[in-house]
């Protein structure tokens, strides 16, 4: 980054010169004599010194909002280089979360690499938030994710939609207290009977415990947690070995290793729905590549 820019833009978010100089790494009275000489250049003052501070004057501020302008149009070019060296190199960056890796290692990427045999994917495995913010640092290219809001400086492409239900061993007991609704794709269960049973939660914080949480909330009900897990593999490995319940969504029913021993059960007032979207920068340079996966994770998920 050019100096008149990076100094300017960081004196200015310090509001100073002391604090400014420590990040730059460079020693407090050689930024003072740059931001001084570079007033003189422009034969204009950006900034009024009120003791230790430094505040921006009218012209300061237009000057600094020009700035960031190019500060971002560098840094999306320098990151938009990057992809193109990968796509150059044959490389793509693809993440997904948890409980999407198996079908993502054993269908979609062989199938991937026989539209694109030069191409090497390298596959990144997070939590949904350290992927979207991994696609906004420019860390991966895309991402396979479930959604529930959607930022404007993405893209998103829909894979499938997804249903929020509570996940059961095929023999519970459950099973036989399941009622059929017109309106809900699988056996309806009241959340006050699913509260009573040893429920498999994700720690606390996490976006689908936040989920849980709001659905037993809404159902004035009150959860017997009695395990608390960081992933949802291993909660639906305790709905598996230990007959827990759990609240999940369908596809990551359908997509785990237990597929065959657990089954879905509706829940709620009117059925509840979440996106699982690949997710990407608006202005990437693999379109193309990134169609194909979304067309081949559309008919490999289940």
């Amino acid at each position: 980054m050019d100096k008149n820019i990076q100094y300017i833009l960081e004196v200015a978010r310090c509001g100073g010169i002391t604090r400014a100089a420590e990040k730059l790494y460079i020693t407090p009275s050689a930024l003072s004599k740059f931001v001084q000489a570079r007033e003189e250049e422009m034969n204009i003052r950006l900034f009024r010194r009120l003791g230790k501070k430094f505040v921006l004057t009218d012209a300061g501020q237009y000057y600094v909002r020009k700035c960031e302008e190019i500060e971002r149009i560098q840094n999306e070019m320098d990151q938009q280089m990057k992809h193109l060296a990968n796509l150059n190199n044959n490389i793509i960056c693809l993440g997904v979360q948890p409980s999407f890796s198996d079908v993502t290692l054993r269908t979609v990427i062989p199938e991937f690499q026989k539209h694109y045999p030069k191409m090497k994917v390298i596959l990144q495995e997070y939590p949904k938030d350290q992927l979207i913010s991994m696609i906004k640092n420019q860390k991966i290219d895309v991402a396979l994710v479930t959604t529930d809001k959607k930022e404007t400086d993405l893209e998103y492409r829909k894979v499938k939609l997804c249903q929020i239900v509570m996940a059961v061993r095929k023999d519970h007991s459950l099973l036989e207290k399941t009622e059929k609704k017109m309106e809900f794709s699988y056996p309806w269960i009241n959340l006050e009977q699913c509260a009573v049973e040893e429920n498999v939660m994700l720690l606390p914080g996490s976006l689908f415990r936040k989920m849980a949480d709001e659905v037993y909330a809404k159902a004035e009900a009150e959860p017997n947690i009695v395990y608390q897990i960081s992933g949802t593999r291993t909660g639906l490995a305790c709905v598996a070995y230990n007959h827990g319940v759990m609240i999940t969504l369908d596809h990551m029913i359908f997509n785990n290793v237990f597929a065959e021993q657990i089954l879905p059960l509706s829940i709620g007032e009117k059925p509840m729905y979440t996106d699982l979207d690949l997710v990407y920068m608006k202005d990437t340079v693999l379109t193309k590549e990134i169609e194909t996966l979304k067309n081949i994770m559309t008919e490999a998920i289940q």
